[in-house]
């Protein structure tokens, strides 16, 4: 199974889930594996080099608009936390500020539509800035000065990094530029493999839920679980892996569980957008719960 990028705290139901044996005693062998880069996951689940992934919604709902197999399982992050970051000691003062400068992503193709959304909010033109890939090294590409802004990253991870090494990142989240609810990060599998062994995709989900349970339940331990992978970000110190999961541990769903109306709301808004050429029921983007 290939993660969204680190292990960290965002997935870190799903680490804990694996350590504590919840997987194996739902009679599951699961694997966990950060890939080298985090647009990747969707292509590994679609071609069946693994079963199981962790994505962001807007992915699998773009993966289906271009005929691949991919479903959402279930919830691990169900509200927004992508925002649009820079240093507040530039001479960045608003995002109109961004005419003419370099925004880093992950290169996760939607990114860029939901950059432009931020843009347009202040009359800029995807045209008017250059947009870099940095996979995921936005926080050392912004504070290196490789890029004047970052988008895709969020409060509680890049945020909280940012902060702890004395800079003061200003953080615009997507939500203020009218971008509608949706589910930050999804487990996804194919649509066959779901249809085809409901049994097992519940079982997984319940373990997911147990970790995430026990994480919450003692940070401390899963503070050490992340700090001691050889998948973790390799310049993030114990403190900020501390910090980032207070700010993140409130933000996981404890019951894994999907909200049909929401997704059909945000699917219904990708296709407004343009993001999307025909309708998408929720049916079609969610498994069968």
């Amino acid at each position: 199974m290939s993660l969204d990028g680190y292990k960290g705290p965002e997935n870190v139901g799903l680490l804990m889930a694996e350590k504590r044996g919840y997987f194996d005693d739902a009679g599951l062998n699961v694997w966990l594996g950060a890939p080298l880069v985090p647009r990747n996951t969707i292509s590994y689940v679609a071609t069946r080099m693994d079963e199981l992934g962790v994505a962001q919604l807007p992915q699998v709902a773009v993966a289906r608009e271009n005929g691949l197999p991919i479903v959402a399982l279930g919830s691990v992050i169900p509200r927004p936390t992508a925002a649009l970051i820079w240093l507040g000691n530039s001479k960045i003062r608003t995002v109109a500020d961004l005419e003419g400068k370099t925004i880093g992503t992950e290169g996760i193709p939607f990114q860029e539509d939901l950059l432009r959304i931020a843009l347009e909010d202040a009359g800029l033109k995807l045209e008017d800035v250059e947009v870099k890939f940095v996979s995921n090294k936005l926080v050392p590409a912004l504070l290196n000065g490789g890029v004047d802004a970052i988008f895709g990253g969020s409060a509680n991870i890049e945020g909280v990094e940012l902060e702890s090494r004395g800079a003061k990142p200003v953080i615009k989240p997507v939500q203020s530029f009218g971008v509608p609810a949706y589910d930050e990060l999804v487990v996804i599998t194919r649509e066959d493999r779901a249809a085809a062994d409901p049994r097992a995709m519940r079982a997984f989900m319940a373990a997911v839920r147990r970790g995430t349970a026990a994480a919450i339940k003692d940070p401390e331990a899963a503070a050490k679980l992340i700090a001691k992978s050889p998948e973790t970000n390799p310049t993030t110190t114990r403190g900020e892996i501390e910090a980032q999961l207070k700010k993140t541990l409130p933000l996981l769903s404890s019951t894994g569980r999907l909200d049909p109306a929401q997704t059909a709301g945000f699917l219904d808004w990708m296709q407004e957008q343009g993001w999307t050429q025909q309708a998408m029921p929720a049916s079609e983007v969610l498994a069968d719960q």
